[in-house]
């Protein structure tokens, strides 16, 4: 909801440019804004050996947090650097408007992920951080317990809460590799 409502008030501070200007904005902010997740589909299927790729399936497992690794090579500050500079060294509308969607995206999580997970959600959107704890989602996002909502559209939408109000409690932290 938030890239469709990113695309429209781009098309909206941009209508004096030339169409194709405006389009190629908007274009590059819902790529980046919708498909960065593109990364949890690649690791569910070749992280995770996950061959049940029904929609649901595939939510209620990352909603109720099974996975046991987690690369996603798209939700990475190490990228972002680098498509910060293609954007800047290149002036490219679209690539301009993927930076702005997956920033946008990557914003949304930081504050929301937050709320489920007792470990640093700052610290897990460093790629080399998250290669650091190979990968491992307990040492990387703790053990939290999860319940998601009935229903496809109310957990695509809402997404799992916690069981208790208390605190999350944390697994012991591994160590990285030296």
């Amino acid at each position: 909801m938030t890239t469709v409502a990113a695309c429209a008030a781009s098309v909206v501070l941009t209508r004096d440019l030339p169409l194709a200007d405006t389009v190629a904005l908007a274009g590059g902010i819902a790529t980046g804004g919708f498909l960065i997740d593109v990364d949890h589909a690649i690791d569910y299927v070749f992280v995770e050996r996950q061959r049940d790729l029904r929609p649901g399936a595939f939510l209620n497992y990352y909603v109720e947090g099974r996975m046991r690794r987690t690369v996603l090579a798209l939700h990475s500050y190490e990228l972002f650097a680098v498509l910060i500079a293609a954007m800047l060294w290149l002036n490219s509308l679209p690539l301009t408007g993927y930076v702005l969607g997956a920033l946008m995206h990557l914003t949304l999580d930081l504050m929301f992920n937050a709320e489920l997970t007792p470990r640093s959600i700052a610290a897990f959107y460093s790629f080399t951080y998250r290669a650091a704890h190979r990968f491992e989602a307990v040492a990387l996002l703790g053990r939290p317990e999860l319940r998601p909502p009935s229903g496809f559209w109310a957990t695509f939408f809402s997404g799992a809460q916690p069981t208790r109000a208390t605190p999350v409690t944390a697994v012991a932290e591994t160590t990285p590799p030296a």
